[in-house]
Order: structure tokens, then sequence, then C-alpha cells
């Protein structure tokens, strides 16, 4: 493996102690140092702290071994039970802090950190220097000042056009997402008859499929900081089924 703080690394390395070569690729896999492979859904420790970009707002178990991370702007991501161990554990998040901030605060010229095995560079993962602070955040998060207070402001619009984007598993009701023009939302439905009828088959979304929806738009203010809406989608009022049957991602 090929990275510019070795020493960090054979530390983390020895401080989880992996017993075989299989263990301990299957472990860098599930850190996310090296890629998971092509054409797989899952994701290591490092892309899903990437994704989240701090503390997560909340952690569900969704399944076996299936664990649901909200970020603080209301998205969403799925880990396996071995990624969801590694979130869990603050030696663990702070030794991958270790393996890519001091690197890249040492040496101001470094613009990235790349790790992978060697003869694999093509599974490469890349760490740049400005997510440093995101994993930093997740690792030694800042504390909220106590007179962060935060405003929620709840505005429903009727009669909104969506096209899908990406669906959920089964009936649940998180981490769909639509197009809202040229703006990509991540919305919870609320329409339990929709949901029922999604999970029943009798519907079948696809991209070109056209949603009219009551939508419940939720804005937060916390301090004086502006957050990322979220938004729920209180009922599925019409459903058009559009002509080209490309399948959601």
């Amino acid at each position: 493996m090929n990275l510019f703080s070795p020493s960090h690394l054979q530390q983390f390395i020895d401080f989880i102690t992996p017993h075989s070569l299989e263990q301990l690729n299957s472990l860098l896999r599930s850190i996310g140092l090296i890629s998971t492979g092509i054409g797989t859904t899952a994701i290591g420790a490092v892309q899903a702290i990437k994704f989240l970009k701090g503390k997560p707002k909340s952690v569900e178990e969704v399944g076996p071994g299936a664990y649901r991370y909200t970020s603080q702007d209301d998205n969403s991501i799925t880990v396996d039970g071995n990624v969801h161990t590694l979130l869990s554990n603050a030696s663990i998040t702070q030794n991958i802090y270790q393996i890519y901030g001091p690197p890249m605060l040492d040496a101001p010229s470094i613009d990235d950190v790349k790790t992978y095995v060697e003869g694999d560079e093509a599974a490469a993962v890349v760490v740049k220097r400005d997510e440093i602070p995101i994993i930093k955040e997740f690792a030694m998060p800042s504390p909220t000042p106590a007179d962060a207070a935060e405003k929620v402001k709840e505005t429903m619009h009727y009669g909104v056009f969506l096209n899908p984007k990406r669906g959920a598993f089964g009936n649940d009701p998180k981490d769909w997402s639509f197009w809202r023009d040229d703006e990509i939302i991540t919305a919870t439905i609320k329409d339990n008859h929709f949901l029922n009828e999604y999970a029943n088959g009798d519907v079948r979304l696809n991209e070109s499929d056209l949603l009219t929806v009551d939508l419940l738009e939720r804005q937060k203010v916390r301090g004086t900081k502006v957050l990322k809406p979220s938004y729920e989608i209180v009922k599925v009022t019409d459903y058009q089924r559009g002509d080209s049957q490309a399948k959601l991602v």
C-alpha cells in the first residue's frame, strides 16, 4: 500500500490486529483505504465520513447488519455492520484522521493522499486536502455552542411535480430522491397508501414517471447558520407513467 504516512497506517493495523492477509484486505475495504470493487454498492468508513460531513444526526438499524446514518442536513447512507463498528469506535476514527491529516498538514505542497495495494493503483482511494476538515470533524467534533438554538420553519407546497431519481427498498419511507426541475431533493414519503402500492409492485417507479405531490419543506437555522432543508412527501396526489422506462438507480 502506498501513502504518505506509513507509520500511522502501521499503528492502525497493529491496533486492529488482523490475523491473515484475507482479514487485512477485508479490513482495508471496510475502513475505505482501498476500493470495494467495481459494481458493488458497499462503502467503507472513509467514504461514509466524507458523505456525512461531520457527526451524524442519527443512526438506526434498518435490517440485519445494515445501519442507516443520517447527516445533519438529512441526507442518509446505509453501511454494513463492519463499517458501523468502525464508525462507532472513537479510537478508530481518530486513527483514520491520523492517516490522512498529518501528511497534508506537515507538507503544504501535498494536495491529496492516495491509498492502494501495491500493484493495484486502479483501486486507489483518494482523500483531498479540502476533505481533511470533514474527517477531523467526524473524529473530533467541535462542541456545539450552548446558545446555538435551532429554528424550524415548515412550508407546505401543493401540487409539486417530481421525477423519481432513486427509490428505497420495499416500503421504507426514507432515502428517496427526486428531480424537482434541475434540483435533486431527498425526501421521506409519509403516504402509506403509496408506499404499500410500491412495495406490492402495483407501482413501479421509473425516471420518466411524473408524480404530483403535496410536499412539506422544513427549513432549519442553527444559531445563524442556515442548514440544508429537508422534505417530506405528505401525499402523492397523482402518478403518471412515463414513456421511457429506465429503472431507478
